[in-house]
C-alpha cells in the first residue's frame, strides 16, 4: 500500500497520534505501508508504477540497472530526469516518506536482491535503525551491488529543516559517515557527484587495483590542472614506464609529450588511430591503473576517436574514463553504450576515478564480546544499588577487568593514609576527588597534580577538601584518589558514547593540550576489530608524532590499537553504559603500552542528573 498524503508525523502533535494509529493497524494486518508523506514507487522493469511523479508521464522511459530511493519525493524526480537526460535506465524509482512501515534500508535490500540491478543510490535525511541499515548493506555487499548515498542533514540547522520534512532522526553526521565508511558506502558529497557515480557504477567498469592514473589529453593546460587534483584526491601520477613513453613517442607529435599526463596536441583532429595507439600502450603500462582520456572542444573526427577508445576498453582489464568538454555532443551517449564513463568536466573525472580506486569497503566479520563478563556484573551492579556514574577508582577497575592497564592508585580518607598511598605508587602523584555528584574534577578545585613529597600530599588533600566544600557543600565525597603520574607520554581521548541511531560508537581523538588545538577525533561505529582501530589511528592528524616524526619517539600503537578492540567488545556486551571516556589514555614508546590515566563510566539510569566531563 502507498500513502501519498502529508499532514502526519511529520506535522507533530495530532500528525503524530494519526500515524502510530496508521502503523498500528497496518501492523495488525500484515500490511506492508510505503509513505505516508511520499510521492510512491516504481519498478520499470516490470511495469509497476505507484508514483505520481511526473518525470514518470514520458514516453521514453526505459529501464534500466539503476534502483533509486529517496526520502525526499521531488529530489527522486530530478533523479529521474537527470537519468534520461544522461540515457542512463532506472530500474526502480522509490520514495519513503515518514517510513511508517517500509523505510530506506528495506528499499535498499529488496533492490540490492534484484539481479537486474547493478547499483542502488540513494538520497538519506536520517534514518532509526544502524542496525537495519547495516543488514541491508550487507545484502548490496552479498550480491556485489554498490551503494551510493547522498546524505543531508549534516549541520545542525539541516539537521532540524529534514527533521521538520519527514520527521527523521537524523542522528550525528560524524557517525554517519564512520558507519559508510565500515559499512561500504561510496558517499556522494553534492547533487552533481551523486548522478556522476549513478552513471558510473550503472556502466559496471572494471574495479581499479590502484590509485595512479595514467592522463592522456589534447590540452596541456587540461593535464597540469589533473596534476594538481590528482594528488589533492589522494590519487597518484606515475612516471610511465620508459618503453611506454618510447612507444608513444613513435606516433607523437614533435611538440608533444610523452611524458604523464601525455599531450597528443591537436592530432586527435585528424589520426584518430593514433590516439588510439597512444591509450592503447598507456593502459598496458604496468605502473598504470587507470586511465583519464581527456578531450577539450574535439568537433571533428568524432566517430573514428569514438571506434578507437571504444577497442582500447574491449581489450583491457584496467577501466578508462573519458572526459569530453565542449565537443560534439554525440559522443558521451556512444560511449556510454559500450560501458564507458564519459564526463564533461576533469574534476567530476577524476573524483569518479577516486570512487573506482576506493570501491566499496568490505565489511569485517563482527568481533564477538569476550572476556568482559567480570566488568560486565561490576557494571550491572552499579546499576543495580542506584548509581548513575562510576567514579574515576571503580572506572579504572572496570578498565583493569577488561585488559586495559590504568594508572596505580586507591583512594583514602585522610592526610596521613594519602601520603601512604604516594609513598606506595611512587612520586610524583596525583590528587582527585572520588565524588558522584562532581563530574567536572579540576573546575571544582578537586584535582593536584605532580606533587613530589608528602608535604605536598598533605596540603593539596587539605585543598581538595576545601574547595570541594565550597563548590558543593552537599556533594557525597567517597574520598580521595591518590594516583601514580606517567610522563613522557603522548596523550589521547579514548572511549564509547551512544548514538540514537547507530548505538555504541568507539571514539579516538588527540588529548591534553591538543583537544582544542586540533579538533582532532575519530569514530567508528562498533562493532571494530584491531586492523580498524589500527585505520582510526592512521586518521588522526596527531599521527605523524604517534608515529615517531619531529624527534617523537615512535609510540605503541599496537597497544592503542588493542585497547580500543577491547572497548568495542565491551560495548557489545551491555546496554548499561551511556558513556565512557578515558581521558587521558597515556601512550608510551613502542612496547612500553599505553594506559589510562583518568576514566569516567556514566550509566544508562537518571541521567538528567549527571554532569559529565
Amino acid at each position: 500500500m502507498t500513502i501519498y498524503t502529508s499532514g502526519f508525523a511529520e506535522m507533530g502533535g495530532a500528525g503524530e497520534r494519526l500515524e502510530a494509529e496508521l502503523k498500528s493497524i497496518a501492523e495488525a494486518g500484515g500490511t506492508l505501508v510505503c509513505g505516508p508523506n511520499c510521492q510512491g514507487v516504481a519498478n520499470l522493469h516490470d511495469r509497476m508504477v505507484a508514483n505520481f511523479s511526473s518525470t514518470l508521464s514520458r514516453d521514453d522511459i526505459t529501464a534500466g540497472p539503476i534502483g533509486f530511493v529517496s526520502q525526499s519525493g521531488l529530489f527522486a524526480g530530478i533523479v529521474a530526469a537527470e537519468c534520461h537526460q544522461r540515457g542512463l535506465g532506472l530500474g526502480y524509482l522509490n520514495s519513503t516518506g515518514n517510513e511508517c512501515i517500509v523505510d530506506f534500508a528495506d528499499m535498499i535490500a529488496h533492490m540490492a536482491s534484484d539481479s537486474r540491478i547493478r547499483v542502488v543510490a540513494g538520497y538519506l535525511e536520517g534514518i532509526r535503525d544502524g542496525h537495519k541499515l547495516r543488514a541491508a548493506l550487507a545484502i548490496a555487499r552479498k550480491n556485489q551491488t554498490p551503494v551510493i548515498i547522498l546524505k543531508v542533514g549534516r549541520s545542525d540547522e539541516s539537521a532540524r529543516a529534514a527533521a521538520s520534512h519527514t520527521g527523521s532522526m537524523t542522528g550525528s553526521y560524524e557517525v554517519y559517515r564512520a558507519a559508510f565508511h565500515q559499512w561500504g558506502v561510496i558517499e556522494a558529497n553534492d547533487v552533481t557527484e551523486l548522478f556522476d557515480l549513478i552513471e558510473l557504477f550503472s556502466l559496471s567498469p572494471p574495479a581499479s587495483k590502484g590509485p595512479r592514473v595514467g592522463i592522456l589529453t589534447n590540452s596541456g593546460g587540461i593535464g597540469v590542472f589533473c596534476a594538481d587534483k590528482v594528488n589533492e584526491l589522494g590519487l597518484e601520477l606515475p612516471s610511465l614506464n620508459p618503453e611506454t613513453s618510447a612507444r608513444i613517442l613513435e606516433k607523437l607529435p614533435a611538440f608533444g609529450s610523452a611524458q604523464n599526463p601525455v599531450d597528443f596536441t591537436l592530432q586527435a583532429l585528424s589520426d584518430a588511430e593514433a590516439i588510439g595507439w597512444h591509450l592503447k600502450h598507456m593502459v598496458s603500462d604496468p605502473n598504470v591503473d587507470v586511465v583519464l582520456a581527456f578531450f577539450g572542444v574535439q568537433m571533428l573526427n568524432v566517430d573514428a576517436l569514438c571506434a578507437e577508445i571504444i577497442k582500447a576498453n574491449k581489450v583491457n582489464e584496467k577501466p578508462i574514463v573519458v572526459g569530453w568538454m565542449l565537443g560534439d555532443p554525440s559522443l558521451p551517449g556512444q560511449l556510454r553504450a559500450e560501458g564507458i564513463p564519459c564526463f564533461n568536466d576533469p574534476l567530476r573525472a577524476l573524483k569518479a576515478i577516486r570512487a573506482l580506486v576506493a570501491g566499496p569497503i568490505s565489511m569485517r566479520e563482527e568481533v564477538l564480546p569476550s572476556d568482559v563478563d567480570s566488568a560486565v556484573a561490576m557494571v550491572a551492579q552499579a546499576v543495580h544499588s542506584g548509581k548513575f556514574q562510576l567514579g574515576e577508582y571503580d572506572s579504572k577497575q572496570v578498565l583493569s577487568m577488561l585488559g586495559i592497564d590504568v594508572t596505580r592508585g586507591r583512594v583514602v580518607a585522610n592526610s596521613q593514609h594519602a601520603v601512604a598511598a604516594a609513598e606506595e605508587v611512587g612520586y610524583p602523584v596525583a590528587l582527585k576527588v572520588e565524588s558522584p555528584d562532581i563530574g567536572h574534577k579540576s573546575e571544582a578545585g578537586g584535582v593536584r597534580l605532580g606533587l613530589t613529597t608528602s608535604t605536598a600530599v598533605r596540603s593539596g588533600f587539605e585543598e581538595i577538601q576545601n574547595s570541594i566544600s565550597i563548590f558543593d557543600p552537599n556533594a557525597l565525597i567517597d574520598g580521595i584518589g591518590v594516583y601514580e603520574m606517567v610522563t613522557d607520554a603522548i596523550e589521547l581521548i579514548v572511549g564509547i558514547k551512544q548514538d540514537p541511531v547507530f548505538g555504541p560508537v568507539i571514539l579516538l581523538g588527540s588529548g591534553g593540550i591538543m583537544v582544542e588545538m586540533l579538533k582532532d577525533s575519530v569514530v567508528r561505529v562498533a562493532p571494530i576489530t584491531k586492523s580498524d582501530a589500527h585505520t582510526m589511528i592512521t586518521e588522526l592528524k596527531i599521527f605523524p608524532l604517534l608515529g615517531g616524526e619531529r624527534g617523537y619517539p615512535k609510540s605503541d600503537i599496537d597497544a592503542v590499537a588493542d585497547i580500543l578492540a577491547r572497548l568495542s567488545n565491551f560495548s557489545l556486551a551491555t546496554d548499561l553504559i551511556s558513556e565512557l571516556d578515558i581521558n587521558p589514555l597515556m601512550v608510551l614508546p613502542e612496547g612500553n603500552g599505553a594506559c589510562a590515566a583518568d576514566a569516567l563510566i556514566v550509566l544508562q539510569v537518571e541521567q538528567e542528573k549527571v554532569t559529565t566531563n
